[in-house]
């Protein structure tokens, strides 16, 4: 994976990588009412557990893309969420967080919902 970003002081270099990036992300939600990460998915929803398996890990990847970065999330809804509010508010928090810890402006944030489990 190549660095999203480098920061230099008299002490030497830090770099901050998409996999670092994921596990934030990752974090994120599962503080988010209402989504789920497919890991997360699959530890609480019992046997649809084995339906969540179709995606693996957390379900998140990050992109550089033509200088942009992207994070593209796949993600599962508790039964009785109102997805797209859920999301709006996914999206705000992930840009925020990312930009507050790791001092990183996401330029876009794609969720898909992928399918829908019990809480």
């Amino acid at each position: 994976m190549a660095e999203l970003k480098r920061i230099s002081s008299e002490l030497g270099d830090i770099y901050i990588s998409e996999r670092a990036i994921a596990q934030l992300c990752a974090k994120v939600i599962s503080e988010q009412e209402g989504l789920r990460t497919p890991r997360q998915a699959r530890e609480s929803s019992g046997f649809l557990g084995t339906l969540t398996q179709a995606v693996k890990g957390d379900g998140i990847e990050v992109l550089k893309e033509k200088g942009r970065l992207v994070v593209k999330m796949t993600l599962f809804a508790v039964y009785g969420t109102r997805i797209q509010e859920a999301a709006q508010k996914a999206i705000r928090e992930v840009k925020a967080r990312v930009r507050e810890l790791a001092g990183l402006d996401i330029d876009d944030v794609v969720i898909e919902i992928t399918g829908i489990v019990k809480e």
